[in-house]
């Protein structure tokens, strides 16, 4: 199955290049998250409420696709109800990692990717 979200909005500090961590929220986030988050919303075709990631599952981002490492317990229901989730890419999953966090490895050739308005983001349960 697949889930298309387009990226609607991004907050001032939502993007730390350094920080390899991303929070995303869907479009009823309150004003306090906005400054720190990308905003998605998803597509009328792929409703977020059937969402579901495990690990194994991809994620595909600005043209790369990322595989999924840990899938924290809380992030279906956080997608579901809130369109919320947080991605770490290339950071060791700690001792005691987010629940509502997805972790990825990236690979020799790929980078953290880049999060631009409009461009979409494709998660995919295998």
């Amino acid at each position: 199955m697949k889930w298309t979200a387009t990226i609607t909005k991004i907050g001032k500090q939502a993007i730390e290049p350094k920080g390899n961590m991303v929070i995303l929220f869907g479009e009823n986030v309150t004003p306090e998250l906005v400054d720190v988050s990308v905003i998605q919303k998803f597509n009328a075709q792929t409703p977020v409420s059937s969402f579901i990631m495990k690990k194994g599952d991809t994620i595909t981002i600005d043209g790369q696709t990322y595989i999924a490492d840990f899938v924290g317990s809380m992030v279906t229901s956080d997608m579901r109800a809130l369109g919320h989730v947080t991605l770490f890419f290339n950071q060791k999953k700690s001792k005691n990692p987010l629940a509502n966090g997805v972790y990825f490895t990236i690979e020799d050739k790929q980078t953290m990717p880049e999060f631009n308005i409009g461009d979409d983001i494709v998660y995919e349960h295998i």
